[in-house]
């Protein structure tokens, strides 16, 4: 029953993001796309900020199961991260779709409090938070 509530609140948490996304950035590409790369799009945003939120959120639940994804996301982000230069493919895909020429991250939570525009978020921020509240996930898991 916790995972069940814990991942509605995650669902919720992403739907917030998605809702913020598509009245700031995205929005403006889906309306002139045609209905099946809407669909498309739509999928793909929604996934992004599920990965996201379970990648940002994830640490704060109880839910084992939850927080085994939170750590297996975690993983697949840094190891993306490393491999393909911070270059999410999901935004690889929409920023193809949209037709855009520069690369143009998702507003994502760290967008929207303003840390994404510092370098040292760019240079090593990035790394270091998400290498830190996976330990935190994995204290959990282990220990708590």
């Amino acid at each position: 029953m916790l995972f069940i509530i814990e991942a509605l609140y995650i669902i919720f948490i992403s739907l917030i993001f998605v809702a913020i996304d598509l009245n700031n950035f995205s929005g403006k590409c889906i309306v002139n796309l045609d209905m099946d790369n809407k669909k498309k799009a739509m999928t793909i945003i929604f996934i992004h900020h599920l990965i996201a939120s379970v990648a940002i959120f994830g640490c704060l639940f109880s839910s084992k199961i939850i927080l085994i994804l939170f750590c297996i996301t975690i993983i697949l982000i840094i190891t993306i991260g490393l491999i393909n230069g911070r270059k999410c493919f999901l935004t690889i895909k929409i920023n193809k779709l949209c037709y855009f020429k520069n690369y143009n991250y998702f507003p994502d939570f760290f967008y929207l409090i303003g840390i994404k525009k510092f370098d040292f978020w760019n240079k090593w921020g990035y790394n270091v938070f998400y290498i830190s509240v996976f330990f935190i996930g994995i204290y959990k898991l282990f220990i708590f």
